[in-house]
């Protein structure tokens, strides 16, 4: 019996991606699956780099790569942009800062068209590419453990077996289902995939993982871009708690409480309603639980021990995010 292979549009919003491009486009082009079942549609925003050089140089040699313009920036309004020129049944969602595997489309497209109707998307885990600097390499490390989420954040998590699930940050889906919800909503510059996954579900749609591909994320490579993502995906959670109250889950409120609870804890010490070793108990019970967490990663001796700074700064830039988020942000 020969595969019929639907064709997929990629959604690729573009901001300054220079130092990833080439990759991601690379593996796309080497996926294995008919060229003319695929086209990778780039919206690119106003980059101050050489992204849209690089993606002006693959379009002129590769017909099935198209140029859209997104002047606002905004991730979402490119990913809708993408769909609104988008000719193919299925949609996937996807990064300029993600490599994928040669099977991708084969696993999750081809996947996808044999499933029941309810089923809105297929998608997979994302890890971290092996070529990144420290930076990237040891938030990566942090993300696939427990102090990083990933028993908590389905996006970070890697199951052995297939399984629906509330979310997928790289998934493929249908077309006529996204249309159906409304598409990515403006107003989420990131997270914006999650709160379609929130839509898609309450639709009465489901959400399919598998273990047989996965696709490769390039985390942040400073701590200050670490740290902006970080924080900005707390003021999405924010919103996304305010549009749908309903999904708030006891983990999301876990960094707010991390900042919260150490002022608190601060502030009775120096009125001595707690001991004095208590706040070092504290700190000295966190760095364990972080060393212990990313021991169950790598045996990387300068991972492992500055897991502690990369764990604080995750939790902390989430927590002072969704803070801000709660109190400032509107919909």
């Amino acid at each position: 019996m020969t595969k019929e292979y639907p064709k997929v549009s990629f959604l690729i919003p573009l901001l300054n991606e220079e130092k990833t491009l080439a990759h991601c486009l690379d593996s796309l082009l080497s996926l294995e699956y008919p060229a003319e079942k695929m086209e990778i549609l780039l919206a690119i925003g106003s980059c101050i780099d050489n992204t849209r050089g690089i993606a002006e140089e693959y379009a002129k040699n590769h017909p099935q790569i198209r140029i859209l313009e997104n002047p606002t920036g905004n991730t979402s309004i490119g990913r809708n942009i993408c769909i609104t020129h988008a000719t193919g049944s299925m949609l996937m969602n996807y990064s300029g800062h993600v490599i994928a595997e040669k099977n991708l489309l084969s696993e999750l497209a081809v996947r996808l068209q044999g499933e029941p109707a309810d089923v809105a998307a297929v998608g997979c885990s994302n890890l971290s590419p092996g070529r990144q600097n420290f930076v990237g390499a040891a938030s990566g490390t942090a993300f696939l453990s427990f102090m990083g989420g990933r028993n908590f954040f389905s996006q970070n998590a890697v199951f052995p077996e297939e399984r629906y699930t509330d979310h997928l940050s790289f998934s493929c889906y249908r077309k006529e289902a996204v249309e159906k919800v409304g598409g990515f909503d403006p107003v989420f510059w990131c997270g914006q995939d999650y709160e379609l996954d929130i839509r898609l579900r309450k639709a009465g749609y489901k959400i399919l993982y598998t273990p047989k591909t996965k696709v490769y994320h390039f985390k942040r490579d400073s701590v200050r871009s670490l740290w902006r993502q970080m924080y900005r995906y707390g003021i999405a959670r924010a919103k996304m708690v305010k549009k749908h109250p309903d999904t708030l889950k006891f983990f999301h409120l876990l960094g707010p409480g991390f900042i919260l609870g150490g002022i608190f804890v601060v502030v009775l010490t120096m009125l001595g309603v707690f001991p004095i070793w208590v706040l070092p108990g504290l700190i000295v019970a966190y760095i364990l639980m972080s060393l212990v967490s990313t021991l169950q990663i790598t045996r990387n001796p300068s991972v492992v021990v500055s897991s502690v700074l990369f764990y604080l700064l995750i939790h902390v830039g989430y927590g002072a995010g969704f803070l801000r988020g709660i109190v400032y942000s509107k919909l």
